[in-house]
């Protein structure tokens, strides 16, 4: 009976487990017909739903957009005055909102900029590091070519540059600005519309954030023309933000680290100003963005301070134009009539640095213009320099004559004529810089000097032109008339430095034939 039982047992689990094979085999057979129906048939599998993304706490949505902000800008503080600044607590500011933010300080070289020295000292909370980095612009022969590279310590797409004295309430301005950059299309189109630009992409545009103590009753935006042939920079004050190739007022600027690295010379004083004209010729557009920054400790606000300033952009603004070979610029701005412009002077009355009062933000005012040449004085010498076969230096640089130059060449051409009309002598023109003259009223663009033919017999005429027979003569307007070592006709220069000037070229006339009296050489035709 014991024994029966235990065969009932075994017979029963038997049959149980091959139940449970039949029933798997079944199944899985079941299975793998589907997967290869719908797989021959094209159905595509229902996709999974996504896992639900767990929700933030507002600490960690703040953690993580300090964390974008950081591997997106490198703040740059350059242009400031360490006699008189507000660094450390711009920096403090900036870390207090965003610990650990990439900041850089450039520092210019000379005496005059980086003494005394700018020490900074934070006491760094759990987690912070120290990310603030000074580097000096001057040159060093113990450093390497990229220990001299500001650019190599930036390592974001972007930077930000900033002036001294700002303090930062709150990221979002940040979080805005490089949303503007990192948008494509026309600024104030839906955001729909504006796609994100690609990271490997340049982008060829800068933000430009203006500072909430501007002046509204001046004009910030210029729109700048710069024409290097004719060696001369034109600017027109506007209301334009869409047309600002130069903000004049307080601004940081946001662009491309790789659109800074494609300049020559990006970290160049005077600062802004030579920034924007490396911008202008890389055609790089601007946006100005409506929001503003808060403004720091108010800066140069004694007389001393801000002479020493004013000193110091003066001769940042003179290297600039000799750098950029500038002589000439044009100003137009909307100020009233008669009334003197709220600008620095150097020189006899020339206007040398821009500032923010450059212009009034009223355009019912009349646009006012002045021209301002540079580089050829009484004192100096010419801007022309030698002259071989008929060609200045400057026309191998496609150049024409230098702006100032035939400025003193037409004042120095009608002194001369002034003289023969009061005396009476006969003369007449065939110099090549006159062949436009009639049709255009201006010399030409090439032209460095003028001949000026005259009659022999009327040279006794002239006071000027006997005296300068025995040695050279001085007028009482500071012409220097002289005659020439190697023949009989005359030269009269602006000045004695100076030899911009006139050949006067002595003619025989007998008859109707005019023959060359004294001075020899391919100029020297009779007709």
């Amino acid at each position: 009976m014991k024994v029966f039982r235990l065969r009932l047992v075994k017979l029963l689990l038997l049959g149980f487990l091959l139940a449970n094979l039949v029933f798997l085999y079944y199944t899985w057979n079941t299975l793998l017909w589907r997967r290869i129906s719908r797989a021959l048939s094209g159905e595509s599998q229902p996709a999974e739903e996504p896992p639900k993304a767990a929700k933030l706490s507002p600490k960690e949505k703040l953690r993580n957009a300090n964390k974008h902000i950081r591997k997106s800008i490198t703040i740059v503080f350059y242009g400031h005055y360490n006699f008189e600044q507000d660094l450390k607590a711009s920096i403090d500011s900036i870390l207090d909102v965003i610990p650990n933010m990439p900041i850089l300080v450039l520092q210019d070289g000379g005496a005059e900029y980086a003494y005394p020295p700018v020490n900074y000292e934070r006491n760094l909370t759990a987690g912070e590091e120290r990310t603030v980095l000074f580097q000096s612009l001057s040159f060093d022969v113990r450093r390497t070519r990229q220990e001299l590279n500001p650019l190599a310590s930036i390592r974001t797409k972007y930077a930000l540059i900033m002036p001294d004295g700002v303090r930062l309430n709150s990221k979002n301005i940040l979080q805005k600005i490089l949303r503007e950059i990192n948008s494509m299309g026309l600024p104030g189109q839906p955001k729909e519309q504006r796609p994100p630009v690609p990271p490997e992409q340049l982008v060829r545009r800068m933000v430009l954030v203006p500072f909430a103590g501007n002046l509204k009753s001046f004009s910030s935006c210029v729109k700048m023309n710069l024409d290097l042939p004719d060696w001369t920079l034109e600017l027109v004050a506007t209301n334009d933000t869409r047309r600002c190739d130069l903000f004049l007022q307080k601004h940081a600027i946001l662009l491309d680290a790789a659109a800074l690295a494609a300049m020559p010379e990006p970290f160049s004083l005077p600062f802004p100003e030579m920034l924007y004209m490396q911008a202008k010729i890389a055609n790089l557009s601007t946006t100005v963005f409506p929001q503003a920054f808060q403004e720091g400790r108010r800066l140069f606000a004694s007389f001393h301070t801000k002479q020493r300033r004013m000193d110091l952009r003066r001769r940042q603004f003179r290297e600039m134009y000799k750098k950029l070979q500038i002589k000439r610029i044009v100003r137009r701005a909307y100020r009233v009539p008669g009334k003197a412009q709220a600008r620095e002077v150097w020189g006899q009355g020339h206007g040398l640095v821009l500032d923010g009062q450059f212009s009034s933000s009223n355009t019912s005012l009349p646009l006012i213009t002045d021209i301002d040449l540079f580089g050829c004085e009484r004192t100096t010498k010419s801007c022309i320099g030698s002259v071989y076969n008929e060609r200045p230096y400057y026309s191998y640089l496609g150049k024409h004559t230098p702006p100032c130059c035939l400025d003193k060449l037409r004042t120095t051409f009608n002194h001369v004529l002034e003289e023969f009309e009061n005396v009476g002598i006969r003369y007449w023109l065939d110099n090549r810089a006159l062949q436009s003259a009639i049709e255009t009223n201006h010399l030409s663009p090439d032209a460095y000097d003028i001949d000026i033919s005259f009659n022999v017999q009327d040279l006794e005429r002239s006071n000027a032109m006997k005296k300068s027979q025995s040695k050279p003569y001085v007028d009482n307007e500071g012409f220097y008339w002289i005659k020439a070592t190697d023949g009989h006709h005359f030269r009269v220069q602006f000045s004695k430095p100076n030899q911009v000037g006139v050949n006067l070229l002595p003619y025989s006339i007998s008859g109707t034939e005019a023959k060359a009296s004294g001075f020899f050489g391919w100029k020297a035709r009779s007709f």
